[in-house]
């Protein structure tokens, strides 16, 4: 018998999978707050070089999004 054994199933509060689902927050999080900036970049702004730079930024972080949900997907109990 091992030691220090957790009773707990996995997905308890006491021994969760991951940090996987507070980072599929921020993520969506990340990807609404540069939606947001690029959306006024292209309305309010007469730079490119801005509006580039968070449309590209919005591409990432929808990149982001998406490999954090296969990753939380993967790791849940099928």
């Amino acid at each position: 018998m091992r030691r220090g054994r957790v009773k707990a199933p996995l997905g308890s509060h006491e021994r969760p999978y991951s940090a996987l689902r507070f980072r599929f927050v921020l993520a969506v999080f990340g990807a609404a707050i540069l939606l947001i900036g690029a959306v006024l970049a292209i309305a309010l702004s007469d730079s490119p070089p801005l509006m580039i730079i968070l449309a590209a930024g919005f591409v990432a972080a929808c990149f982001n999004v998406y490999w954090v949900r296969q990753r939380l997907q993967h790791e849940q109990p099928g």
